[in-house]
């Protein structure tokens, strides 16, 4: 896949003595009617906040001329409104660039969001934040049927496609016992002495072997095209009937409906889809934060500090952190510790780098440790986690 090829040419990038900088923007759908877009002027001001920063710390002219080249090829990118949008009119919410002019690189990745605005500066790109993207996405099966055609379609980080299709409507149907009629192209023929009872029945033996087939189809689409959540798209009494004809293979992976019909452009079932997971990653939000507050105190690392004695010891499950909350800190080359002070270097040190915000240096350090990574934007959710918090692996005594 693109993206899976994209972020192993970033991680085997060798800057040498040269800086990465990085870049994940988030570009929201009303600020690209503003004049200048929106994201254009939160990527000036992040831009120059960065300058002022990078000015006071001694780095070699041609390597500062790098980084200043890196400043513009970003500004010059976004001057064009054309680089911001995807394949096929699917929605972009945010964007991930990647430079080092001095060693040529410029990669710019369309993404469906963006959770935390970041620029920064290091050693190294900061490109996990890419894949942990794609794998919170996932592959997503979307069901959009109704009492007659049922369309399927599998939607992922690289956009939609439609994987299955069927119509019910066939020349003769074999109907339930006691029921006299035969459906036609032209529609329902009665014989002799049916009734309204007779209706109801083909209605509701209508209704259930569609469901039926529906069902069956998904199990083998899934046995085909492994998934990792199924959506729908239906009426009413379709939707709430469904899930009592799922394999409990797939009903495990239900989760709900968005609004839809088979006349719903492509771009905007994804973007319905987008809409629903991220109501699904603030549902996991809320559960994570509870389970903050019901863990033992030696299983949980609630503020910056000691959240940084655990990243150390890999021992992070999940990091939770405000998106709106910075602080500065430093790392320690070779050994890539990061800390509050420079007196928390290690023996073996032989740079220091100060951040302007280690809190983005932590993400990317967790996601390099396979921790799971969940931005917190509620109110009560952001009071909890004070900045950030971390659920570990296994217990660590207070420091």
């Amino acid at each position: 896949m693109a993206m899976r090829r994209i972020y192993q040419e970033l991680l085997n990038f060798q800057a040498e003595k040269y800086f990465v900088t990085s870049l994940y923007l988030t570009l929201l759908p009303q600020e690209r009617a503003e004049r200048p877009p929106g994201y254009r002027i939160r990527l000036k001001t992040m831009i120059n906040q960065l300058k002022h920063w990078l000015a006071d710390r001694e780095m070699e002219p041609a390597v500062r001329e790098s980084v200043e080249n890196d400043f513009r090829q970003l500004e010059e990118f976004f001057a064009e409104p054309s680089n911001t949008l995807g394949n096929s009119s699917l929605p972009v919410r945010g964007m991930a660039l990647f430079a080092c002019s001095a060693k040529g690189l410029f990669k710019a990745v369309h993404l469906p969001y963006v959770e935390r605005n970041t620029l920064v500066v290091d050693r190294t790109p900061y490109v996990r934040r890419l894949l942990a993207v794609e794998t919170d996405f996932g592959v997503n099966l979307l069901t959009v049927f109704d009492h007659r055609d049922a369309y399927f379609y599998l939607v992922d980080i690289q956009g939609i496609r439609e994987a299955e299709s069927f119509r019910f409507t066939r020349d003769r149907e074999v109907l339930p016992p006691g029921v006299h009629a035969v459906r036609t192209p032209s529609g329902l023929r009665a014989f002799h002495g049916m009734g309204e009872r007779n209706v109801q029945m083909l209605k509701l033996h209508e209704q259930q072997q569609h469901l039926k087939h529906v069902a069956s189809t998904i199990l083998e689409i899934r046995r085909t095209h492994p998934f990792d959540r199924l959506l729908i798209a239906a009426p009413d009494d379709l939707a709430s009937a469904l899930p009592d004809y799922l394999h409990d293979y797939v009903r495990r992976v239900y989760t709900g409906r968005i609004q839809a019909n088979d006349k719903t452009p492509l771009n905007e079932l994804y973007e319905r889809v987008l809409d629903r997971l991220i109501a699904l990653d603030r549902e996991q939000e809320r559960a994570f934060v509870e389970e903050l507050g019901s863990s033992a105190p030696d299983r949980v690392a609630i503020g910056l500090e000691p959240v940084l004695q655990a990243a150390q010891w890999g021992n992070i499950r999940v990091l939770l952190y405000d998106t709106d909350y910075s602080t500065s800190g430093y790392v320690f080359y070779p050994s890539g510790i990061l800390g509050l002070t420079p007196e928390e270097a290690p023996p073996d040190t032989d740079h220091i780098w100060h951040m302007p915000d280690i809190v983005d240096t932590l993400i990317e350090r967790a996601l390099e440790q396979g921790a799971q990574v969940e931005p917190v934007q509620s109110a009560e959710g952001r009071s909890a986690i004070q900045g950030v918090s971390a659920l570990l692996r296994y217990p660590m005594p207070a420091t």
